[in-house]
């Protein structure tokens, strides 16, 4: 990951895909804008009791340090689920949605995250680009995998040509499940090579992060063609707003990807 800081605006770039002069991106922190209180920073959420004017304004610092105009980012409207939209015009509404897929050029295609996984994926070759909502439960119902097979089947992506990244999210040092969710990871993913039992209670840590990386893999990615942050959203709260940390009360991010 590279840190970069616009006008006290801090956001991270993925070094595999900063190697395609074709497409920009972006994964936000909450350092910079105007938000105050418990939301104090860049929140980017509208749905988090923030005034609108401040969101607004904090979207209007992360375009012009990130050089993508505010009018050309889209976002879904999150539900936790497993429901994938085709972006064929910035105005495109996407109810019910947690990934994003788009050849078009000029709009970027993102999705708000506090402490769920971001995804980025990018055909250079197809010239298509994916942003993925990967929250537990999307992880176990492999959001990830379905949208590349839909990137397959609309625009001819192969598996093999994608570049990935695996943005900010709660760690795996801390992301503590009960027994309904563990129960669900263990049907997801045969080999227990994503769940660490608790000592002394029922429960387990879930990583994410690993989860989702194998949930490319099976899809086709080379395993050198992802990139994993390796950032904890709950473990860092100067940087990061976090759902679980905050016990909700907290902002959000955005992660997103434009084909120039």
């Amino acid at each position: 990951m590279i840190t970069k800081t616009v006008n006290n605006t801090t956001y991270f770039l993925f070094e595999n895909l900063l190697s395609y002069n074709s497409i920009n991106h972006f994964t936000s922190t909450r350092l910079g804008g105007i938000s105050t209180g418990h939301l104090s920073g860049l929140n980017l959420g509208y749905t988090v009791n923030d005034n609108p004017e401040n969101v607004k304004h904090n979207f209007e610092l992360l375009a012009y340090a990130t050089a993508i105009p505010q009018a050309a980012i889209v976002f879904p409207r999150q539900t936790n689920g497993v429901n994938i939209g085709i972006l064929k015009s910035v105005d495109d509404i996407f109810p019910d949605t947690d990934a994003l897929i788009t050849n078009v050029s000029g709009v970027c295609i993102g999705i708000r995250t506090a402490d769920c996984v971001p995804v980025l994926l990018y055909d250079p070759v197809q010239k298509v680009i994916a942003a993925i909502h990967s929250g537990w439960k999307g992880t176990v119902e492999k959001i990830a995998k379905s949208t590349i097979e839909r990137m397959m089947k609309e625009f001819g992506t192969q598996p093999r040509d994608l570049i990935a990244a695996i943005g900010p999210s709660i760690g795996p040092d801390v992301y503590e499940v009960g027994p309904d969710v563990i129960g669900y990871v263990k049907q997801a993913f045969t080999e227990n090579t994503v769940l660490v039992p608790v000592k002394n209670n029922e429960k387990a840590f879930f990583n994410l992060w690993e989860a989702n990386k194998q949930v490319l893999i099976e899809s086709g990615i080379p395993s050198n063609q992802i990139e994993i942050a390796e950032m904890c959203t709950y473990s860092q709260p100067e940087l990061f707003y976090s759902a679980r940390r905050d016990k909700g009360k907290t902002g959000r991010l955005a992660t997103g990807i434009m084909m120039i």
